[in-house]
C-alpha cells in the first residue's frame, strides 16, 4: 500500500520535479523587440485543429508581451541545447541578449525561431486563462520545421538530462 500524505507547496513541488518534462523556449516578437524564455509547461491539446497549451508564471516579463501580441514560437531544444535552456532560464540576462544571432532566425510571423531546434512550431495564442500564479495560453499551431534526428533535452529532478531508449 502507498503512504499518503496530505499536500502542501513544498510536497507538491517535490512531486511536480518526479515529472520529466521535455525542454523548450518560447518566444515571441513585440515591435521587432524578442523575448523568450525556458518551458517545460507545454503540451499538445487537440490534432484538429493543431494546438497546444503553453503554461506562463504571470511574474515572467514574456508573459505580458505573449499576453498582447498573442503569437508564439515553441521551440523544442535538443540534448545539446542545455545551455541555450540554462541562458533563456536567467534572470541575469534578458529580452534581446538572450538571442545570438548565428542561432536564432525570424519566421514569417515575425516571432523568433531557434535555426537548429528539434521542432519550431508557429502558433497564435487563441485564448488566455489564468489559473492560480500562471497564464495558460492555449495555441493553434499554424506551422511547423522539424529536424527529427535529434535527441529532446528533458528536464527531470531539477536537471537537465538526455532520454535513453528501454528497449
Amino acid at each position: 500500500m502507498i503512504s499518503e500524505t496530505p499536500i502542501s507547496s513544498d510536497l507538491f513541488k517535490q512531486s511536480m520535479r518526479l515529472l520529466a518534462g521535455g525542454v523548450c523556449i518560447v518566444a515571441t516578437s513585440d515591435n521587432g523587440a524578442w523575448h523568450g524564455l525556458t518551458m517545460t509547461a507545454v503540451c499538445s491539446l487537440t490534432m484538429d485543429p493543431p494546438s497546444l497549451i503553453a503554461c506562463v508564471n504571470r511574474g515572467a516579463g514574456t508573459r505580458g508581451v505573449i499576453s498582447v501580441t498573442r503569437r508564439v514560437s515553441i521551440n523544442i531544444l535538443s540534448r545539446d541545447q542545455a545551455g541555450i535552456a540554462e541562458l533563456f532560464a536567467s534572470p541575469q540576462v534578458r529580452g534581446a541578449d538572450r538571442f545570438d544571432p548565428q542561432q536564432w532566425t525570424a519566421l514569417a510571423s515575425g516571432v523568433p525561431a531557434l535555426a537548429d531546434a528539434l521542432a519550431v512550431l508557429d502558433c497564435e495564442v487563441i485564448q488566455e486563462t489564468e489559473v492560480g500564479q500562471h497564464s495558460v495560453f492555449f495555441c493553434e499551431v499554424k506551422s511547423s520545421c522539424l529536424q527529427p534526428d535529434g535527441e529532446p533535452l528533458v528536464h527531470f529532478n531539477r536537471a537537465f538530462c538526455a532520454v535513453q531508449p528501454v528497449c
